[in-house]
C-alpha cells in the first residue's frame, strides 16, 4: 500500500499534496486550520509529504504572520488568525457576484474624488481594484480595507477612529464626531447583512448600523453593493432606509419576484 492511501480519509486531503511549494504548504495548513482549529506537525508532514523539520519551519513562518500559535508537538489558530480565517471564509461566499458588482462600482469613481467604504467582503472586492488609482481619498471603518490600500501610493487612507500612517501602519489624529460630520464625501460605498425593498439595508448589529448611516450622511451620493443571498433578510437594526439609496448595485441572480419589487420601491438599481 502506497504512502497516499495510507493517509486518513480527511476531507482536505488529495494526491497533489506532495508537490506543493513552500507558498501553496502554507496555504494548505491555513485551510486544514480552518477546519479544524488545531494540528499537529505529524499530521501535516504526512498530509504535505514533507519533513517534520520542513513542516515546522511552515509554522514558524505562519506563526511570525500571526495565523498561529505553535504548540507542543503541532499549532493552533490564533486569535488573529481567527479573524482572518473567518474573513476569508465569508469572502468566498458568492464571491464571482461580488467581483462583479465591485468591478460596476468602481467605474462610478473619479480621481480626486473621497470615497467611503465600509468593512464588508463585498466592497473589499472593491478596495483591490482602488490600488492603482490616482489622487483619490478613501474613508473606511474597515481594517481590512486599510491594509489592502496600505501601499496604494496614490491613495490616502483615512480610518474612522484615526488616520492610517502607511509606514508604520499605524493610527494617528483620531476623530472625533464633531470633525466626522465636517467630512464631505462624493460617494459613499456600503453594504449590509440583509437586504429587503421595504427596509432597506440592515445590520444584526445596531453600531455597525449606526456607524454605517453615519458615514452616508455625509457623502453627496449613496450606492449599495448587495449580492442576492442577502435579499430577502431582515435584521434589527437600519443602516440605509430604500429611499436614501442613490443607486443600488446587485448581480443577475436576483430573482424576478424581487426585480418588481425593487422596481414598485423605485430604488435605482443596475444588474450585473
Amino acid at each position: 500500500m502506497s504512502e497516499a492511501e495510507e493517509l486518513p480519509n480527511r476531507p482536505y486531503e488529495d494526491s497533489a499534496s506532495y508537490s506543493l511549494s513552500s507558498e501553496e504548504r502554507r496555504e494548505r495548513i491555513i485551510q486544514v486550520l480552518r477546519e479544524q482549529d488545531e494540528v499537529t506537525v505529524s499530521e501535516l508532514s504526512r498530509l504535505l509529504g514533507v519533513s517534520e523539520v520542513t513542516t515546522r519551519k511552515d509554522l514558524q513562518q505562519l506563526e511570525e504572520q500571526g495565523y498561529l500559535t505553535r504548540v507542543r508537538g503541532g499549532a493552533v489558530v490564533s486569535g488573529r488568525g481567527q479573524l482572518e480565517l473567518r474573513f476569508a471564509a465569508r469572502q468566498q461566499i458568492n464571491l464571482e457576484e461580488k467581483r462583479r458588482i465591485a468591478s460596476k462600482a468602481v467605474e462610478l469613481i473619479q480621481p480626486g474624488q473621497t470615497i467611503f467604504v465600509d468593512g464588508s467582503t463585498t466592497v473589499f472586492q472593491m478596495i483591490r481594484l482602488l490600488r492603482d488609482m490616482q489622487n483619490l481619498t478613501v474613508i473606511t471603518t474597515g481594517l481590512y480595507a486599510a491594509l489592502e490600500l496600505s501601499f496604494a501610493p496614490d491613495v490616502t487612507t483615512i480610518v474612522v477612529g484615526g488616520i492610517l500612517r502607511r509606514r508604520t501602519s499605524s493610527l494617528v489624529d483620531t476623530l472625533s464626531p464633531k470633525l466626522l460630520r465636517r467630512l464631505h464625501v462624493d460617494i459613499a460605498f456600503l453594504s449590509c447583512r440583509g437586504f429587503t425593498p421595504e427596509h432597506g439595508m440592515t445590520e444584526s448589529d445596531l453600531r455597525e448600523a449606526q456607524m454605517k448611516r453615519a458615514m452616508a450622511e455625509t457623502a453627496a451620493r449613496k450606492v449599495a453593493l448587495v449580492d442576492h443571498a442577502k435579499f430577502g433578510e431582515v435584521y434589527v437594526a437600519t443602516s440605509l432606509l430604500p429611499e436614501e439609496i442613490d443607486l443600488l448595485i446587485v448581480d443577475d441572480k436576483l430573482p424576478e419576484a424581487m426585480r418588481r419589487a425593487l422596481e414598485a420601491a423605485q430604488i435605482p438599481t443596475e444588474y450585473v
